[in-house]
């Protein structure tokens, strides 16, 4: 009896972190780009987006690692200032590309790995993948990593 309430609870749990489970989530990280950037924003939307995304930054956590100016400025991960210049270069200066590229290195680093990785200024540190997070989320804070000029 014991051991099928624990493997019942297995089961709920992993259900619970299951990337479906979540509204507005899509898994795959290929598929959630497409849906959370099937254009380029208008440049009023994008202004709107990058406020959103602001506090999407901060709400994920991403500061803790990440610095929003060219200077890494004693964290662990890759500053973000010129990042959107950086990105755009490795995607053919495509601009909706690029965007995408973003929303799948987001969702998952491992597979889509950034121009840092092998840097012995990085070793030892990995970005954590993010697949919950929202598609329309994930538009808005790569609009404002767009921003970081």
């Amino acid at each position: 009896m014991a051991r099928a309430a624990i493997l019942l609870f297995a089961l709920l749990c992993a259900g619970c972190m299951d990337s479906a489970n979540v509204p507005g989530v899509t898994a795959d990280p290929e598929q959630s780009a497409a849906n959370a950037f099937p254009d380029i924003p208008s440049s009023t939307e994008a202004m709107q987006l990058a406020e959103t995304g602001r506090k999407a930054f901060r709400g994920l956590g991403c500061e803790s690692c990440h610095s929003i100016t060219a200077d890494r400025s004693g964290l662990m991960g890759p500053p973000l200032g010129g990042i959107s210049d950086r990105v755009l270069a490795r995607q053919d200066n495509d601009p909706l590309k690029a965007r995408r590229w973003l929303v799948m290195h987001i969702k998952d680093p491992a597979k889509y790995p950034g121009a840092h990785v092998g840097d012995d200024a990085y070793r030892g540190t990995h970005m954590p993948p993010n697949p919950r997070v929202p598609d329309h989320d994930l538009r808005a804070l790569v609009e404002f990593l767009w921003t970081l000029r």
